[in-house]
């Protein structure tokens, strides 16, 4: 997209906000069902402004536009928006409010804002409602601006809709339905609705391809305590799969109906999420007059602890990408040395590797394959015509995954590709303690992953060095790759470390214009012992890779991180060498020698 289109878009943008007399519109980055990764029709930021980022909202007044963006996002901002008008804004900065705080502060008394409801979570709202109403903002939803502008706008993806089998999601839909139906009961709820497509397809047990990179499909669900209504398309289901969901109690209905229908729920108590729903199924239930439940839905908490035969099959599957990861390192490192590699070769060197292995459904995000200063971005991606090549020094980092029937997976490595300076040695040798550390962790039952963030980060922290986004995230099985209520991180998420959750552990150096460094592996939580101090939980690394040790700095490190360390590459060369041969198992038999 040229600098000409976004001024182009923006200017037919205002045209509509001024027909409707809107004083601000607000271009979030999420669809009806409050979902990470989007098919295309959803994003609207992107096609207005050109900025690539999964996460940032975007205002448009009616002579400046802004975009926020966390600090992932700031270096990649900062060239996607050069030239386009576009402010940026910097959250996290001290002093730097939201997008919705922001709004509610300068816009003036009486002014009309305007979003599509559908879009827009409750909760963006709810921080400002009394702000707005004491300033007499008007707040309208009805309107989507952008299908007038976007005259090519893609339609909704029609793939076929297919089961997740048995043997791999360890219990039947009817079952987990019945657990929401008792935590309901608990609530006094009679009626739940659902807008998360992670969380729907994990209840009923399928899944889709409408994102390349999460198995969901769109829909809606209503779960009453005798029935459950799933609001599809209906083409793609199979009559086998209709017939499936009979039996275990679900009805299948059109999914352009779903608002519609709500008004069958008129004067019910129903449960609903307002961190995932949207406004607009509030502000229809409201309208019913339901007594609306605001809580959390039942179904995040059961999905993000894993049960056995999830659990089982998921170290399956590390064992399948490990040998997808060992095979493609053999091939970088015999190349990188010869100064012919670029960064799409890499990436798709990779993706290649995974796409050759049994059950593989797709990536789980898009590869970010960055060599040097590209690194110091986050989540930096590929463009297209762009063929930056890698040279032999320096570092490369490589953060990819897949998505499989037996689980997700998720894996940084930063590659050493030639002579480093001693800084980057140093903070590469740091980064590693800290992703040690957080993997020994022992801590008791209550922990919150803010507690267990200062194991990663302290090293760093001792050289006055940080980094500005999280330690670690849950990941879904088979599912989205970033999966609540869990993290490790500096701000306080009020949810407990507990056994068959999974999180990543990514700390990371990102130095603007020079390098960057992340080293991630994913991680079980498990029981340690119990005593008469209480429970104790610990840390078991699920992934299986090798981590490059030609630049760590041994007298940084201690002695029960070099132990660590140690059992852990043993451990990867035991799972991993059965399954290689010839020139690969000699590598890993190397990249897995004790330090």
């Amino acid at each position: 997209m040229t600098h000409v289109d976004v001024q182009a878009r923006l200017k037919a943008l205002r045209v509509e906000m001024e027909k409707h007399q809107f004083d601000a519109w607000v271009l979030p980055s999420s669809d009806p069902h409050n979902s990470e990764y989007m098919p295309s029709r959803w994003k609207v930021r992107q096609f207005m402004s050109g900025f690539t980022a999964s996460v940032s909202t975007m205002v448009v007044l009616k002579d400046a536009a802004y975009v926020w963006a966390d600090g992932r996002y700031w270096l990649q901002a900062e060239q996607e928006l050069s030239g386009t008008d576009i402010q940026i804004v910097y959250l996290g900065r001290p002093d730097v409010l939201p997008w919705n705080q922001w709004l509610a502060e300068h816009l003036p008394e009486g002014a009309r804002l305007g979003f599509y409801g559908a879009t827009m979570m409750v909760k963006a709202v709810a921080d400002i409602e009394e702000k707005l109403k004491s300033k007499r903002i008007s707040v309208q939803t009805e309107h989507d601006l952008v299908d007038a502008v976007w005259v090519d706008r893609p339609g909704f993806p029609m793939a076929h809709v297919f089961a997740h089998a048995m043997a791999y999601a360890g219990e039947s839909a009817q079952d987990k339905l019945n657990r929401v139906r008792e935590q309901m009961r608990k609530l006094d709820a009679q009626v739940h609705v659902l807008n998360a497509l992670d969380d729907i397809g994990y209840l009923l047990n399928l899944r889709g391809t409408d994102v390349p990179t999460s198995p969901y499909f769109h829909a809606y669900l209503v779960v009453a305590q005798q029935s459950a209504f799933l609001y599809a398309h209906l083409p793609r289901f199979s009559a086998d799969l209709v017939q499936s969901l009979k039996e275990q109690g679900v009805e299948l209905k059109p999914y352009d109906i779903f608002f519609d229908d709500l008004k069958a729920l008129a004067g019910q108590a129903v449960l609903v999420d307002p961190a995932q729903s949207n406004l607009l199924t509030f502000k229809l239930l409201r309208s019913f007059n339901c007594r609306l439940i605001e809580k959390r839905a039942p179904s995040i908490a059961m999905k993000a602890v894993k049960n056995s035969i999830e659990l089982d099959n998921w170290k399956n599957c590390f064992v399948r990408d490990g040998i997808a990861m060992v095979r493609f390192l053999n091939w970088f490192y015999k190349h990188v040395g010869a100064g012919n590699l670029t960064e799409r070769m890499v990436s798709d060197q990779i993706d290649g590797e995974r796409a050759k292995l049994n059950l593989f459904r797709g990536l789980s995000f898009t590869t970010i394959p960055a060599y040097g200063p590209n690194a110091a971005m986050m989540h930096y991606g590929l463009k297209d015509g762009t063929e930056t090549p890698v040279k032999p020094e320096g570092f490369f980092l490589l953060d990819s995954g897949g998505q499989y029937d037996d689980g997700t997976t998720d894996i940084t490595r930063t590659f050493v590709c030639g002579p480093c300076t001693d800084e980057q040695m140093r903070h590469y040798t740091l980064v590693l303690k800290g992703m040690l550390r957080l993997s020994a962790a022992i801590f008791m039952q209550g922990t919150r992953g803010l507690q267990l963030d200062i194991l990663a980060r302290q090293a760093l922290w001792n050289e006055g060095v940080n980094y500005s986004c999280g330690t670690g995230h849950g990941v879904g099985y088979f599912n989205n790759v970033h999966e609540g209520p869990h993290s490790i991180g500096v701000g306080l998420i009020d949810q407990a470390i507990e056994p068959g959750m999974v999180v990543t552990n990514e700390p990371g150096v990102y130095l603007s214009g020079r390098y960057g460094i992340r080293i991630e592996n994913i991680l079980l939580c498990k029981e340690h012992c119990a005593t008469e101090h209480g429970k104790f939980y610990q840390f078991e690394p699920l992934t299986l890779c090798p981590i490059d040790t030609r630049v760590v700095q041994k007298d940084l490190l201690g002695v029960e991180e070099t132990a660590f360390l140690n059992a852990y590459h043993a451990r990867v060369f035991e799972k991993l060498s059965p399954h290689l041969q010839g020139e690969d198992l000699q590598f890993l038999e190397h990249a897995c020698r004790a330090i």
